[in-house]
């Protein structure tokens, strides 16, 4: 997305998730680097960076000057890791006595982390700060100088600074573990994941609540969370993860039920399509309880894939299939 800061800025206050996202993909090793060269510590860097555009996403409608975004998310960041020194007293790495319960491998990783970051707080704040997002995002000095909002002499004085300063093989020891920690895709989508809306509940009517519980307890492996006289909560296996619906049973003496009708093929569709791996398996366990279920339909040109429905004690139709798409896993 060739687009300015500007524009994605006035794009994302407008609701564009697609804006955001280029956003976060663009500046989230600016803001690692920042919790880097505050906190110390990459996977407490990685959650406050998570954090923070999170934190942004809720306040970049009030953003009047969306030219200035780096600076903007620059000082959340820096807030942000003022907040986590609040909450979180500095952490130790305690080794046990009994070194075996400790692998060498560990020792020696953590060893590395300590010489690299006795080295960097030698360095100036201004200098660790443009060295850290050198060895992070791998940028030029003038990327650097854009991302900071820095003249591009500024950036490489520092650099150059930076590199006298630290003897050349710990430059170089740096420059490996701090490439093997940077931040990609997979950070831009689990930042996008916590923002962008997500099914919460699965509302499904039923004529006896108590017979449902039991029906979907016993076949989906629910979970009861809560009951009233005419109403349960489920959760499925995995609930506690973010974005994975809950089941809401809801008792009504109306007949609608979840199904409809494709006017194209005149086949009936299910709502709700289970993800299940081993698809005789559970066809054929669902067929032993007594589960009314069709035949397993498989999907031209895909051996071994495909789905087949069934209905709850209700008639509500419901299908289970082995296939996702691709980000779905």
């Amino acid at each position: 997305m060739d687009l300015s800061d500007e524009e994605l800025v006035k794009m994302s206050a407008q609701g564009s998730y697609d804006a955001y996202a280029e956003l976060v993909n663009r500046y989230s090793n600016l803001v690692y680097s920042i919790a880097l060269n505050k906190i110390r510590d990459f996977q407490h860097s990685e959650d406050i960076s998570q954090e923070v555009f999170v934190k942004a996403w809720s306040k970049i409608a009030d953003m009047n000057e969306g030219d200035k975004f780096s600076a903007w998310i620059s000082a959340i960041t820096r807030n942000q890791c003022i907040d986590w020194f609040r909450k979180n007293s500095k952490e130790e790495v305690v080794y046990s006595e009994n070194h075996n319960d400790v692998s060498t491998e560990f020792i020696k990783q953590h060893e590395i982390k300590i010489t690299i970051w006795d080295a960097l707080n030698r360095l100036d704040e201004k200098y660790r700060l443009v060295t850290i997002l050198y060895f992070i995002t791998g940028f030029r000095g003038k990327e650097i100088s854009e991302q900071l909002n820095l003249t591009l002499s500024a950036v490489e004085s520092r650099l150059r600074r930076a590199k006298e300063k630290l003897k050349e093989e710990l430059f170089d020891l740096m420059a490996e573990t701090f490439s093997e920690h940077k931040v990609g895709k997979e950070f831009e989508e689990e930042v996008m994941w916590r923002i962008i809306p997500r099914i919460a509940t699965i509302e499904i009517p039923v004529s006896n609540v108590k017979t449902s519980i039991d029906w979907y307890n016993k076949i989906l492996g629910t979970k009861m969370i809560s009951e009233t006289d005419n109403t349960a909560m489920l959760r499925l296996q995995g609930g506690n993860r973010v974005g994975v619906p809950t089941i809401y049973l809801v008792q009504t003496a109306d007949s609608s039920r979840l199904s409809f009708k494709n006017t194209n093929t005149n086949i009936t569709h299910s709502i709700i399509d289970f993800f299940i791996h081993d698809l005789n398996r559970f066809h054929t366990f669902l067929t032993e309880q007594g589960v009314t279920v069709t035949g397993i339909n498989y999907i031209p040109g895909m051996p071994g894939f495909g789905g087949f429905g069934f209905l709850d004690p209700d008639g509500n139709s419901l299908s289970a299939c082995n296939v996702t798409f691709s980000g779905q896993e």
